[in-house]
């Protein structure tokens, strides 16, 4: 039976990716992915285009917030990474994508309860706290509260950002395009 994949399929998803994408976009699909430090000659041999544009899309990037430097200090240049409050806006996206705010609001309720038992048995505020005390938990409690204690954090995250974005609504709605100005000082 013959082999009908056609040959070269990187060369072509490249081609086509190139073709149907801006070199922003191509940066900022890159930095999606990048949680590590990454130097823009990286980036840009990722993303496909010139050092000189890459730098130029990661500034822009820097400046809305997506991306954030970071230099280790034994490497040389501007390095970036995508900005943790990029991530956390993204993934409380996704939370209210896949659950009503009726249901995350009593996720949140039983994640809370759950890290208070955590905090009630070992005496410490946080599982980095039951770590340092050298609690009797074992690595995978202290792990499940970790994990319990983020995810608490992020459904918090989504639950506001549902409440801001129905405040937005009411502003945009009445007429007022003025926004929470108040906030701004």
């Amino acid at each position: 039976m013959a082999d009908d994949r056609p040959t070269n399929v990187n060369k072509r998803v490249t081609k086509e990716w190139t073709t149907d994408t801006s070199p922003g976009e191509r940066v900022r699909t890159v930095m999606k992915r990048t949680y590590d430090s990454q130097s823009v000659a990286t980036i840009a041999e990722r993303a496909l285009i010139s050092e000189t544009t890459a730098r130029k899309h990661l500034d822009i990037l820097a400046e809305e917030g997506f991306v954030k430097t970071a230099s280790p200090p034994d490497e040389n240049g501007t390095w970036y990474k995508r900005a943790p409050r990029s991530v956390v806006l993204e993934r409380a996206g996704q939370i209210l994508d896949s659950v009503d705010v009726e249901t995350l609001s009593a996720r949140v309720t039983e994640l809370r309860e759950t890290v208070r038992e955590f905090e009630e048995q070992t005496g410490a505020e946080s599982p980095r706290a039951a770590a340092i005390d050298d609690t009797e938990l074992d690595a995978a409690a202290i792990a499940e509260w970790q994990t319990t204690h983020r995810n608490l954090k992020l459904a918090r995250a989504a639950l506001a950002l549902a409440d801001a974005t129905e405040a937005v609504e009411a502003y945009t709605d009445s007429g007022d395009h003025g926004g929470p100005s108040a906030l701004n000082g």
